[in-house]
C-alpha cells in the first residue's frame, strides 16, 4: 500500500502535465493560425472540399433505386456499422497470436476504447459550442442529389452537422486497433470510411469536413490517452481483472460493446433524460435514433 500510493501519485502528475502541454501547444497553435490568416484558408479549403465531394457523389445519387436502397440498407443496419467493428476489438483481445497476447497490447486496447469515449465527448462538447450546422440534405444553398429512400422512411435532420461522431467513433477504434497491429488498424479505417461514412456523405447526412474533423478528433485524442494510461496502475488492474473478478469486467464490456454496436442507443437515451430533468435542449447535440443513426 504504502509503495503504490507514491505510483499513483506520480501517474497523476504525468496525467497533469501531458495535458497542460496539450492545452497549452493547441493555444499556441490557435494563436499562431489566427494570427498568420492560416485559419481563413482553411475555412476556403473545407468549403471547396465539401462541395466537391457533393458534386462528385451527385453523379451517382437518383440513378438506380436498387443501388440506393442498398447503400441506405447497409447504412442503417447498426450491425454492419459498429458491431463489425466491436467484432475486431474483441478478435484483437481474444487472438492468441504473439501481436496481440501481451498484457501491454490489452493494455493498449483497453486504454484506446476509454479515449474513443473522451473523444465522442469531445464531439459532444464541439457540437455543443460551436454554431449550428445544417445537414447537406437540409442546405438549400448547396445542390444536393437526393439518393432515392426506401418506401416510407421519414428522413430526420434536426442535430448539428459538425463534427460527425461515427467518424470520431470509428476512426478511434481504429487508431487504437493501429497501435497494436497497423494492418488492423488500417483494416478498421478502410472500413469505416467506405461502409460507414461514405454512405453518410452520400445521403447528405454529413459533408467531408464533419467527417474529417472527427477523424482528426480522434487521431489527436486516443494516442493522448493512451500516453497518459499505458502503464499507469490503474491501467494494470483493469487488465488484471478478466482473471481477478471475470463476471465483473466482461459483464461491464459486454454492456458497452451493446452499446457501441447499437448506434449507442443507451448513451443516447442516457443524454436526453438528463436533458429532460436539466430542463436543456439536447437535440441539437444527439437525437434518439429512430429510423437511421443520427449522430
Amino acid at each position: 500500500m504504502t509503495t503504490s500510493r507514491p505510483r499513483q501519485r506520480a501517474d497523476l502528475r504525468r496525467a497533469d502535465l501531458h495535458w497542460l502541454v496539450i492545452a497549452s501547444s493547441g493555444f499556441a497553435l490557435a494563436l499562431m493560425l489566427s494570427l498568420t490568416g492560416i485559419i481563413t484558408r482553411l475555412v476556403d479549403a473545407g468549403i471547396f472540399l465539401d462541395l466537391h465531394v457533393i458534386a462528385f457523389l451527385n453523379r451517382f445519387a437518383h440513378r438506380s433505386r436498387n443501388v440506393d436502397t442498398s447503400i441506405w440498407h447497409i447504412w442503417t443496419t447498426a450491425a454492419l456499422q459498429g458491431g463489425i467493428v466491436v467484432g475486431l476489438v474483441w478478435g484483437a483481445w481474444f487472438s492468441r497470436s504473439e501481436e496481440f497476447r501481451s498484457r501491454t497490447k490489452r493494455e493498449t486496447i483497453m486504454s484506446s476504447l476509454i479515449g474513443m469515449y473522451v473523444c465522442l465527448l469531445g464531439t459532444l462538447v464541439l457540437r455543443a459550442a460551436l454554431p449550428f450546422r445544417l445537414r447537406p440534405a437540409n442546405d438549400f444553398t448547396i445542390a444536393h442529389q437526393m439518393p432515392y429512400l426506401p418506401d416510407g422512411t421519414t428522413y430526420v435532420h434536426q442535430a448539428t452537422s459538425f463534427p460527425s461522431g461515427h467518424a470520431a467513433v470509428l476512426f478511434s477504434v481504429a487508431v487504437g486497433l493501429g497501435l497494436v497491429s497497423r494492418r488492423l488498424g488500417l483494416l478498421t479505417a478502410l472500413y469505416g470510411l467506405f461502409v460507414v461514412c461514405l454512405p453518410r456523405l452520400y445521403f447528405g447526412r454529413h459533408f467531408a469536413t464533419d467527417v474529417v474533423a472527427g477523424a482528426a478528433l480522434a487521431v489527436a485524442i486516443v494516442p493522448s490517452v493512451n500516453t497518459i494510461l499505458c502503464g499507469s496502475s490503474l491501467m494494470r488492474r483493469v487488465v488484471a481483472w478478466p482473471d481477478t473478478r471475470p463476471a465483473l469486467f466482461y459483464g461491464a464490456m459486454f454492456l458497452c460493446s451493446l452499446d457501441i454496436a447499437s448506434d449507442f442507443t443507451v448513451a443516447k437515451t442516457t443524454i436526453h433524460f438528463a436533458g429532460l430533468f436539466a430542463e436543456v435542449d439536447v437535440s441539437r447535440v444527439v437525437m434518439l435514433p429512430r429510423t437511421l443513426p443520427l449522430w
